[in-house]
């Protein structure tokens, strides 16, 4: 049957019908990648309050070795997400698509913006592909929301490594209490400002890339033609 359908005399109601289904179906599939996105957010927000909460109520002296642990599954976490977040772009480019070149029109009578609109939209559908960089995915995610997650669990270690046994302020006797089992307080500390700068860097290279560059935004259609044009 599929082999006999005849597509070449569909009338300008049955393609806009079919359309309306197709950009339903896109609208579906954002939506449920944002909401894929909000839980492992949400999951890193719970995940660190948990273990602050047990980092200024243990009264062990190693009870700072926590934020290193969870700082690590908070990085997890935002891997995860910047991977959800390159399939959510996916839909939402394509949803964007239909809205800005046949909505539109339709509503008061323009023209398409992209021309080419209908193409580009049948060769994504054809082979997908991801419209945004990796490191692109994971700077937008650090600097909407993990940013601030990092921020406290930073200052969180800090101010434990300074008030616990007892108060000080002397370098030396913080350096030597960042200790974890066999490294040093200074390897400790030296992991986590590399690690940290890494994140600000890519947090700034993020920033400058899309709002100095002024690259493409998200989910914009023109990402879905850039795409079809590199392969073409």
């Amino acid at each position: 049957i599929a082999q006999r359908l005849d597509l070449s005399q569909v009338t300008r109601a049955e393609f806009i019908n079919a359309m309306v289904h197709l950009y339903r179906g896109e609208l579906g599939e954002a939506t449920a990648w944002r909401s894929r996105i909000d839980t492992t957010s949400h999951w890193a927000v719970v995940l660190s309050a948990t273990a602050l909460s047990f980092v200024f109520s243990d009264n062990s002296s190693e009870r700072h070795v926590l934020v290193p642990i969870i700082t690590l599954f908070c990085t997890f976490l935002m891997l995860m997400e910047a991977r959800r977040y390159r399939f959510f772009d996916i839909w939402r480019s394509r949803a964007r698509m239909i809205e800005i070149n046949l909505y539109r029109p339709l509503l008061d009578g323009s023209s398409a913006s992209m021309p080419d609109w209908a193409e580009t939209l049948a060769h994504d559908m054809e082979w997908p592909h991801f419209h945004m960089p990796w490191w692109e995915a994971l700077g937008r995610r650090l600097r909407r929301s993990y940013q601030w997650i990092y921020a406290i669990l930073l200052g969180s270690w800090v101010v434990a490594l300074m008030s616990h046994p007892t108060p000080s302020t002397s370098l030396v006797e913080i350096v030597g209490r960042a200790s974890i089992g066999p490294f040093s307080g200074q390897v400790v500390i030296a992991g986590m400002l590399l690690f940290y700068g890494s994140l600000v860097a890519l947090g700034v290279y993020s920033y400058w890339y899309s709002h100095i560059k002024k690259s493409l935004p998200a989910g914009h259609p023109g990402r879905l033609s850039a795409v079809h044009h590199e392969e073409a």
